[in-house]
Formats: structure tokens, C-alpha cells, sequence
């Protein structure tokens, strides 16, 4: 077994000391590890990294971090296995990032002695991945209003490091609902769907939260085939707050504002660029999306 274990910095000291525990009783046993860290730029950039060790061999690679890693690991493995992924490849995750929702999703535990306990067990399970026009992502992707908070949480992190990681997105939401909610025009075409609507937010779902603590879609399933899609239109900023809430309690379904439905496949289009979001990623915004769901094509480890 060769595992490639790509990690993000870990700020907190406590999970950087078990990481490093659990990386040295790795290394006495009879596995090949290597490790990288990761930097914004240049050649140790994850997608970088992750499109390496395919290409080195590795049966395993694990992210260490959040959302964003995986995105960018993902990203870079799908691109290099060119649609011929190994039989006996998986990846793994040891959370350690502000969201961690795909980690959520597949019962991954926060903490990391027992996270690496699971890479040890090695059980994996196939589970979807999404693609829209020629990103990849793993848990969602989103426009509109989820994209615009993002992109504010991304900065009150930086510059507020004392707060816990699920302050940062509930902030950045109340913050663009105070100042300005915008809206878009979109028409969504797919199997049975062919909406016109202005729009807030959009998010399309492979799990069931974002934000770390939005659960925006309860109902998804990583392995099903399907996206769950959650478009909610334009409210008043006091309809705006409550929806806030019922969204984080995942109680929004009946609201009149809210259209759910499933979806393998979906075209996106709009007279002016969408502002877009990844996996907690920010993307340059386009004015078309054709969003497709890859059914099992990535191994997992999880519980």
C-alpha cells in the first residue's frame, strides 16, 4: 500500500500534534507514505499534488483540511486518471478544514485519531461526483446568493481567525442580507425541468450541508445518481433572516419561496454572469453551466 497523504496547513496546535503522532505510528508500520503540504500557488498546489501520485501510483491518497483541498485534489486526479480511475484507488479525509461537510456526509469524524483510525480499516465506497462545464466537485455547487457569501466568508476568515469556523459563513450571510440581497434571472433545463425564474440562490447537492452549517439539501445521498437541487427565490430581508434559520434547521422544504427537486443533469443559463461557487471555492462566473452527475466514480474511505 502507498498512500500520499496531501495536507493543508493545521493552524490549531492540538490536531497539528495528532496529526503528526498519527503520521509516525503510520510510517512504522509496513505502509510507503509520503507526505505534501500544500501552498495557494505553485507546484504544491493540491490539484498539482493529487495529479502527481496518480501518476506516481499511489493506491491512496488522503486530503487533510476541508471542502476546498478536496475540490482542488479531486480536480486534479479526475483530470489525470482521464476517465481510467485504478480499481483499487480511494481517497481519504482527515478533516481539519472550516466546512468539512463532504466529511459530514459520509460520517467521517472530526477528530483525528479516529479519522486516521478509518484510513487504517481502509473500507471504502463509491460514491457520485459532479461536473459543470470542466470543474469538478464533490459536495455542491452553488450561484447567486451562496457563491456572493462565500467569497465574504473566505475574507472574515482571514482577517477574524478567532472565530469558530461555522461564525465566519453565518456572518458573511447576515452581513450581504443586511447590506443588499441580490438576484438573478436563470432558466434551468433538464429531464422533466424547464424553469424561468429570478433568483436568489441555487445550490446543486451531491451532500447535505454547506457552510458548514446550512443544511441545505437533508435529504441527499453521495451515491444515489441524483443531484438534490434547492432554488430559493428573492424575499425581503425579514423573510430573508427567518429563511436563514430554517435552512440551518433544514426545515425549509415547504416554504413557498423554495423549489427542490432531483436531477442527473442540468443545463444553466442567464443573461449575465452567475457568481459561482465549488466545493467552497470560488469560481470565475459564467453565463453557462451544463452540471452532470458522475455516478460512483470516486472510491471513499469512510466509516
Amino acid at each position: 500500500m502507498r498512500i500520499k497523504f496531501i495536507a493543508k496547513p493545521i493552524l490549531d496546535s492540538q490536531k497539528a500534534r495528532d496529526y503528526k503522532e498519527e503520521i509516525s505510528k503510520l510510517k512504522k508500520e509496513d505502509i510507503e507514505i509520503e507526505e505534501s503540504f500544500t501552498e495557494a500557488q505553485g507546484e504544491n498546489n493540491a490539484r498539482i499534488l493529487a495529479s502527481k501520485a496518480i501518476k506516481q501510483g499511489f493506491n491512496r491518497i488522503v486530503f487533510v483540511g476541508g471542502d476546498g483541498i478536496l475540490n482542488e485534489g479531486v480536480n486534479g486526479i479526475m483530470k489525470a486518471a482521464e476517465g481510467k480511475m485504478p480499481s483499487d484507488f480511494a481517497i481519504g479525509i482527515i478533516p481539519t478544514g472550516s466546512g468539512n461537510n463532504l466529511a459530514k456526509a459520509l460520517r467521517i469524524p472530526p477528530d483525528i485519531k479516529k479519522a486516521f483510525g478509518l484510513i487504517r480499516d481502509g473500507k471504502t465506497i463509491p460514491i457520485d461526483i459532479g461536473r459543470a462545464n470542466e470543474r469538478y466537485f464533490v459536495n455542491v455547487i452553488s450561484f447567486g446568493f451562496d457563491a456572493i457569501i462565500n467569497k465574504l466568508a473566505n475574507d472574515i476568515k482571514g482577517k477574524y481567525q478567532f472565530l469558530p469556523k461555522e461564525g465566519s459563513y453565518l456572518l458573511a450571510a447576515l452581513k450581504e442580507i443586511v447590506s443588499r440581497i441580490s438576484n438573478f434571472n436563470v432558466r434551468i433545463k433538464g429531464k422533466g425541468i424547464n424553469l424561468e425564474k429570478r433568483f436568489t440562490s441555487m445550490a446543486i447537492n451531491n451532500g447535505q450541508s454547506y457552510g458548514a452549517i446550512f443544511k441545505i439539501a437533508p435529504k441527499a445521498i453521495v451515491d444515489d445518481g441524483e443531484f438534490d437541487v434547492c432554488l430559493i427565490e428573492p424575499v425581503g430581508r425579514i423573510r430573508a433572516l427567518s429563511d436563514i434559520y430554517r435552512v440551518i434547521q433544514g426545515t425549509h422544504a415547504d416554504l413557498p419561496e423554495v423549489t427542490m427537486f432531483k436531477s442527473s443533469s442540468l443545463e444553466i443559463s442567464s443573461p449575465e454572469p452567475l457568481p459561482c461557487e465549488a466545493d467552497g471555492e470560488v469560481l470565475e462566473p459564467e453565463q453557462e453551466y451544463k452540471v452532470n452527475v458522475l455516478p460512483k466514480a470516486l472510491n471513499v474511505i469512510m466509516v
